[in-house]
């Protein structure tokens, strides 16, 4: 009953502590997206690799 609520979690904790460690690496390489678009361009990656992830049945 609560395994799909579980998996979300999951998934959702993973891709929030990747988001920071690329976005804290991102800071100490002192790169910058251009227009300030840093952290949408971090988000925008791991999201797109986290749908690259999904099994598909």
């Amino acid at each position: 009953m609560f395994r799909p609520l579980w998996l979300a979690f999951r998934a959702a904790v993973l891709a929030t502590a990747v988001f920071w460690v690329a976005t804290l690496l991102v800071d100490k390489l002192h790169w910058q997206a251009p227009l300030g678009l840093t952290q949408q361009l971090v988000f925008f990656v791991v999201f797109f690799l986290g749908i690259l992830m999904i099994e598909k049945k």
